[in-house]
């Protein structure tokens, strides 16, 4: 594979078998976008992952180090415009749940090569096989527990697919945070049990304000997916991505999804010329 991987700040690619992480699951991890060297929405990422630790008691590491790795990583390769994943462990222990409070965490920085887009005109989504059950604990973290959406993917026939909870409300589709437009107003998820709260969420919600549209977080029933005029899907790497078709449901135009488009555009290249610290 050719990427560049640190490891507390040290090149190398091979981690400890007593690592939690690989253990439990017992981390959280970060999926950035690079252009030109610099983290898109880098506060956003961090915030989220200091939200993250925070709940899970993950001792600290400042936000200093993690740019320090980050920019020693960027000289090491070739790529300027990469996906950058960032991973922090809990740190390493013997056998059993259990850990002293003053472990030291492991940090990881993974940079890839950036794929060809992955936006198409005929985006399609299902309704998964795998869901999510509720615990407000983990709700809206990224921890690195992530098989709801491995066993979501699997045999998957469409582009995405959706993620319900126990009582069937859309939660997410698996790789993103989804949105509907009904009329002039814009629903997303709640995530108060469950699901993660995309690097790109609030923004979007945002910029959907800014349009004069009601943007509100609720609970939606697959019964409501059926009445909307729009869908959206969004992840830090493919940012906003019109849904065309839902399993037998086709969806129209997209007239107010490409105007939160648009904004979101405009809102990255600004971004963009921005130098992390």
């Amino acid at each position: 594979m050719n990427s560049v991987v640190l490891i507390n700040g040290e090149e190398q690619d091979k981690i400890s078998i007593f690592s939690r992480n690989m253990q439990y699951g017992d981390g959280l991890f970060e999926t950035c976008v690079a252009v030109d060297n610099q983290i898109l929405f880098w506060p956003r990422h961090f915030s989220r992952l200091e939200i993250g630790r925070e709940k899970l008691s993950i001792n600290k590491i400042d936000e200093g180090v993690w740019l320090s790795d980050i920019k020693k990583a960027f000289a090491l390769s070739l790529k300027k415009n990469c996906i950058v994943k960032l991973i922090l462990s809990r740190g390493n222990t013997l056998r059993g749940y259990g850990y002293k409070d003053d472990i030291e965490p492991v940090r990881i920085v993974i940079i890839s090569e950036m794929h060809p887009s992955l936006i198409n005109k005929e985006f399609s989504l299902e309704y998964s096989i795998s869901g999510y059950h509720s615990n407000p604990q983990l709700a809206g973290i990224k921890h690195c527990n992530r098989l709801e959406q491995i066993l979501a993917r699997s045999n998957l026939s469409s582009n995405e697919a959706i993620m319900l909870d126990e009582k069937e409300n859309v939660i997410s589709v698996t790789q993103g945070n989804i949105y509907f437009i009904f009329g002039n107003k814009l629903l997303t998820p709640k995530l108060d049990r469950c699901g993660v709260v995309g690097s790109r969420r609030s923004l979007i919600l945002e910029l959907a304000r800014s349009l004069k549209m009601d943007a509100l977080e609720s609970n939606i029933s697959i019964n409501q997916v059926q009445q909307a005029d729009e869908v959206f899907i969004s992840n830090s790497v493919i940012g906003i991505q019109p849904v065309h078709l839902i399993e037998t449901h086709k969806l129209g135009k997209n007239p107010l999804t490409e105007k939160i488009q648009k904004a979101f555009l405009s809102k990255t290249k600004e971004i963009s010329s921005w130098t992390c610290p």
